[in-house]
């Protein structure tokens, strides 16, 4: 037979069990302090992420902006290539319009 232990012993060794794995876990979690730095440490890093993008995004802008002269002057070329080939076009239709009329007599 197991010898018989007291019972205040017994709750006194269970309490001081309980109390040891409560400080082993209570000393895993981290500080008001250093919640506070990890905090502050998120919020940088946020910013500084939104700060990249609006630089990214800038830059691209600009870079657009650059590019505005040249397209400018591919719509002006496309503009005199479309005139040129309207003209005859309708020089076409008017030479149809005459083989039609001869056709038709």
């Amino acid at each position: 037979m197991e010898p018989m232990i007291p019972v205040k012993e017994y709750i006194d060794a269970r309490d001081d069990a309980v109390e040891s794995r409560l400080d082993q876990k209570l000393g895993t979690l981290a500080t008001a302090s250093q919640m506070r730095n990890n905090i502050w440490g998120a919020a940088a890093a946020i910013i500084g992420i939104a700060l990249a993008a609006l630089a990214l995004a800038g830059d691209r802008f600009d870079g657009g902006m650059s590019v505005s002269p040249i397209i400018s002057k591919v719509q002006e070329n496309q503009s005199k290539i479309d005139k040129n080939q309207d003209a005859k076009l309708e020089l076409m239709d008017q030479k149809l319009d005459l083989l039609i009329k001869q056709t038709a007599n």
